[in-house]
């Protein structure tokens, strides 16, 4: 049975936590539950990602560097969860899902711990393969295809959610997205005339449900997708490759 390991940074994001730790009780999913703040007991971090675990569920308010840092550090499934504060927690949101490309966090709307519970139970499922749904073929979407061929993943694309794959998404914002009952990867795609401040409040507004990596990243989609099919480790040495091949990369962390 799949392992979850939660690590919040503090006991004010209780809030947020607790219905989390609820519902893996409900779903009889089996977890480990931490408090550690990524900067302030930052040698704390380390020695918790170290255990047996399939995915972890962290989250954070204000700056909410936590679920960036442990998606840094393993190259397992991370669902970051934003906790509310000033500016109704788009800044904690946007820490969540605006990570570099490679290192994908699976980012939920603020405070929105039932729909990581939601996502926690969908990782829980086996995956072998990838559908890409798209009404426009975007450069996001030509990255996150030549991502999976990197790897060597059976993808296709198709119109509709597909229940036994991995779905990746590529969404305008134009309406809210509803829950959906198979697990979906979210894409949000902004032109270059809606790459505003002001837009940060349109995808704070519709990422309320499913799962979401950042702005044109069909990067991170992918990488997230392999991360979530690896649970027999056939992916591991191609992910810890990947990784360090990041690494020695130069001025593309805002390529997508």
């Amino acid at each position: 049975m799949s392992k979850a390991l939660v690590i919040f940074a503090s006991k004010g994001d209780e809030e947020s936590f607790a219905p989390i730790l609820k519902g893996l009780e409900m779903h009889k999913i089996p977890y480990d539950f931490h408090l550690c703040s990524v900067h302030r007991t930052p040698h704390k971090l380390m020695p918790l990602l170290e255990g047996e675990y399939d995915f972890v569920i962290s989250g954070a308010g204000l700056s909410a560097a936590l679920p960036g840092a442990i998606a840094a550090a393993i190259t397992k499934p991370v669902i970051g969860v934003p906790c509310s504060g000033s500016y109704q927690g788009l800044d904690a949101f946007l820490s969540v899902m605006q990570m570099p490309p490679g290192i994908p966090v699976l980012g939920v709307g603020v405070n929105r711990g039932e729909a990581a519970v939601a996502s926690a139970l969908k990782l829980t499922r086996p995956y072998h393969d990838v559908n890409i749904i798209g009404e426009q073929h975007s450069r996001a979407q030509e990255r996150c295809e030549q991502t999976l061929r990197e790897f060597d993943v059976s993808f296709r694309s198709t119109h509709k959610i597909e229940k036994n794959a991995v779905n990746i998404e590529f969404v305008s914002l134009d309406e809210t997205l509803p829950e959906k009952n198979d697990l979906v990867i979210q894409v949000p795609l902004l032109l270059d005339d809606d790459d505003t401040a002001e837009a940060a409040l349109n995808v704070l507004k519709h990422a309320q449900n499913n799962l979401w990596v950042g702005l044109n990243n069909g990067v991170n989609a992918a990488i997230a997708a392999i991360q979530i099919m690896n649970k027999d480790g056939k992916y591991n040495g191609y992910l810890k490759e990947y990784r360090e091949h990041r690494k020695l990369m130069k001025g593309d962390d805002n390529e997508q």
